[in-house]
């Protein structure tokens, strides 16, 4: 995927939530009746604007697309005996925080309505996400293989948490990462106890455990030439089975090599046909491995659901419930030393991710919109100075105490709070390159 398309794909994803953002802020200093100076889209240099409306507010376009900002009058500085009644610190510490709240608010509340008109569109729900956690795959050398899991294992709970079905255990996994947790299984009739070790995330999600539900294989393209194409395979091809023997989408590749230069007998489902195909793997020039020539992902059927307006509405809350609450557990399991800092995903991340969502359509893309926007909203919140929650604090030490700081120990609030969220940014991009490095952050580091 082109690096002009990721980029393309995360300035429409970030635009989106920054001008919400800051369109919460606009509109409710608007109502307050303090005058906006600028609203920019970016920060640095000015590379176009306008002034509009009433008060003159200049609309701007700035040369650094990460972020945005809503100037009011007096933000940055005010004469306590000079204070114009449309400037901000002319207003009651009620107001203002009505003004710093409406922010994240709006990022929220898109989020809650995006998630909502979709459930309303109509969702793809692959049909075994509701069904018992019962394995039928685990991948050699994984966190399940190590934990002596196996093929027909039912989950019952993980991490002291009871497990009713493969989307309870996903999120379970997905909120463990690098971190060791107790599974109690049920196996041949017996309860058995185990711990596992979830690695890291990897490109699909948070967590990995190898572990896996009946995943059929799909194919996406079958290269001209190959043994699979002399064979009559095409793309959109369903595998069912190989050599009589039902194959998970994980095994086929080691079918195949295990296979060597012998005929495979497959079972394939084109469309509602059922076809016998044989296919012999051969090696590719100048390579040790047998292959038979195609691209496959793994397949699971699905259904379409649609909600009425309550039913979204209730799903949609009760989505951004279970996110705000993975959101939190996983700022406290990294305050606490059990989730690493190197799970964050910083701008390269978030715009691979985001090319990938547009890639897979609107609604794929609108989602992951969804996802980064409560994430900004909850984090702007946070009681960082430059944040918006760091303003929010320092306004209920000044109620609490009943007077207002210096506004110049308020700026050395901010300035503080700006360095550590450069210091934060340049982490996460790091972070972002060494994951896409051999060795990680031992390919970045000097010694």
């Amino acid at each position: 995927m082109s690096i002009l398309y990721q980029v393309f794909a995360f300035l429409l994803m970030f635009g989106i939530i920054v001008l919400v953002h800051e369109f919460g802020h606009f509109t409710a200093a608007r109502l307050m009746g303090v005058r906006v100076e600028t609203f920019s889209f970016g920060f640095g240099k000015r590379l176009l604007g306008r002034r509009m409306g009433k008060g003159g507010t200049e609309f701007r376009l700035s040369a650094i697309p990460l972020g945005g900002y809503v100037k009011m009058a007096g933000e940055e500085s005010y004469d306590p005996a000079d204070l114009k009644a449309d400037e901000f610190y002319a207003k009651n510490r009620g107001q203002r925080i009505f003004i710093l709240l409406m922010g994240p608010a709006m990022n929220i509340l898109l989020a809650f309505v995006i998630l909502a008109v979709i459930f309303m569109a109509g969702v793809n729900v692959e049909r075994y996400h509701q069904d018992p956690p019962v394995i039928d795959y685990v991948q050699s050398s994984s966190p399940a293989a190590d934990a002596g899991l196996k093929a027909g294992d039912r989950i019952l709970a993980m991490d002291g948490r009871e497990i009713k079905n493969w989307q309870d255990l996903e999120y379970a996994i997905g909120a463990n990462p690098d971190q060791t947790v107790a599974v109690k299984y049920l196996r041949d009739q017996q309860v058995v106890e185990t711990r596992m070790r979830i690695s890291s995330f990897t490109e699909y999600s948070l967590g990995y455990a190898g572990l896996h539900p009946e995943f059929r294989t799909l194919i996406e393209n079958v290269e001209p030439g190959s043994p699979a194409q002399r064979a009559g395979i095409r793309a959109e091809d369903r595998i069912l089975a190989v050599d009589n023997q039902s194959v998970n989408y994980f095994e086929l590749p080691q079918l195949i090599q295990q296979a060597g230069d012998s005929p495979l007998h497959l079972d394939i489902q084109r469309g509602q046909e059922q076809l016998k195909i044989k296919v012999t793997p051969e090696k590719a020039r100048d390579e040790e491995r047998y292959r038979i020539g195609i691209a496959m992902k793994p397949f699971a059927p699905s259904v379409k659901r649609y909600f009425g307006p309550l039913a979204a509405t209730a799903r949609s809350a009760k989505e951004l419930v279970r996110l705000t609450t993975l959101t939190f557990d996983a700022f406290r399991k990294m305050i606490v030393g059990r989730l690493s800092p190197k799970n964050l995903s910083g701008p390269i991340e978030i715009a691979r991710f985001s090319s990938r969502a547009l890639s897979s359509g609107l609604s794929s893309f609108f989602m992951l919109v969804a996802f980064i926007s409560l994430q900004l909203g909850i984090i702007n919140l946070f009681p960082i100075p430059a944040l918006d929650g760091g303003h929010l604090m320092i306004f209920s030490l000044e109620a609490i105490l009943r007077r207002d700081f210096s506004m110049r120990l308020k700026e050395g609030l901010i300035t503080g709070g700006f360095i550590l969220l450069i210091a934060l940014m340049v982490f996460v991009i790091l972070n972002d390159i060494a994951k896409a490095l051999p060795n990680g952050w031992d390919s970045l580091l000097p010694f």
